[in-house]
């Protein structure tokens, strides 16, 4: 059996564990299965809240607190972390590193943009996420010190937090409060990845293209802005990398959208004005007209 005592904060949102005595949770895997759900449940909330701070210079105290993983440190062991993390600026277009690098880090965005890439043998290049004001990468190498599952490359010009391998673990050793939290922050991440195999087995390219931008969009609006017409800041090329399919089948498939009203394309930039339209594309429901 095991206590867990800690405090998750996130902006707007106070939870406190202490409640949760030894009866709740019979095992480790119990509390690793609470927190992978509690996380999960909040990564959305999270994106939302930190999408609202994309236009500003995020301080470092901001990053951590909107994170769902260091949302729950105290005042103090913040400061303490942060003691340990350096700022790197870098320019548009510069890697930020490549696939394999050794695992040194973690980065957070204070500005700008990342994208996170991997290559094929050809040479192709598949954009798996796309990371901006407020959010943190490289988890993964972080704890386990090995290559990079992926590179990272500005989107545009950016300034990135970055906390080494060596000082979090130090910092780390004596909170396994923390570790329990990292290891559900893992496992949201590995269900999403299921989930992005499970679209491309069964859902056909129309579906899992509205099932992208259905998901973009969920991530990136803020709540009071729920009632309005959601609009993302995105090229075709970039959502055909997040599929690994053609800019062309997506220039298609989004002129075909704009043309039965369900979308407004201009720039850059993708107004949805039809949710529930994506939303039966995705059930399989009705038919987006041609």
């Amino acid at each position: 059996m095991c206590t867990v005592h800690a405090r998750v904060g996130f902006p707007g949102c106070d939870v406190n564990f202490k409640h949760l005595q030894p009866r709740h949770w019979t095992s480790r895997t119990d509390t690793v299965n609470y927190f992978t759900q509690f996380i999960a449940d909040r990564m959305i909330e999270w994106r939302r809240r930190s999408a609202a701070c994309h236009d500003r210079r995020m301080t470092p105290q901001d990053l951590f607190r909107l994170h769902p993983l260091f949302g729950a440190l105290t005042d103090g062991e913040t400061r303490e972390l942060l003691k340990r993390a350096l700022i790197k600026r870098i320019a548009a277009g510069e890697v930020v590193f490549r696939k394999d690098d050794p695992g040194d880090g973690l980065y957070g965005v204070l500005t700008g943009s990342v994208l996170i890439v991997v290559e094929s043998p050809e040479g192709k290049e598949l954009v798996l996420n796309k990371h901006d004001a407020g959010e943190l990468f490289g988890e993964v190498a972080l704890l386990d010190g090995e290559g990079r599952s992926a590179g990272a490359i500005a989107h545009e010009a950016s300034e990135l937090l970055f906390l080494g391998r060596d000082k979090f673990l130090a910092f780390l050793r004596p909170r396994p409060e923390t570790m329990i939290r990292i290891i559900a922050l893992l496992c949201a991440r590995l269900r999403r990845a299921t989930n992005l195999f499970e679209d491309s087995t069964f859902l056909n390219v129309p579906a899992r293209l509205a099932k992208q931008v259905v998901a973009l969009i969920e991530g990136h609006r803020p709540r009071e802005d729920s009632r309005s017409a959601p609009t993302l800041s995105i090229s075709q090329k970039e959502l055909a990398q997040m599929l690994g399919v053609s800019r062309e089948f997506v220039s298609k498939q989004l002129a075909i959208w704009r043309e039965a009203g369900i979308i407004e394309l201009g720039r850059r930039r993708l107004t949805v004005c039809n949710e529930r339209a994506l939303e039966q594309l995705i059930t399989g429901g009705q038919r987006v007209p041609r």
